[in-house]
């Protein structure tokens, strides 16, 4: 019994953790759509993306007329 308890031990303790950096990626990845989504629905619900936009064309006009 001890020898089956000995064995599991080294046997967990020694895994492949390969897939571990694969799963830290997503973590990254799925945090950072979650800010993107939340940075752009407070954007265009706010109208500050069509007051940019406003304020760069109306620039490149004057700029340009």
């Amino acid at each position: 019994m001890r020898a089956r308890i000995v064995r599991w031990h080294s046997t967990l303790y020694t895994l492949d953790d390969r897939g571990q950096t694969t799963a830290e990626y997503v973590l990254l990845i799925l945090g950072a759509a979650t800010i993107a989504i939340l940075v752009t629905s407070w954007a265009t619900g706010t109208g500050k993306v069509t007051q940019l936009f406003d304020k760069v064309l109306n620039s490149l006009i004057r700029k340009v007329a």
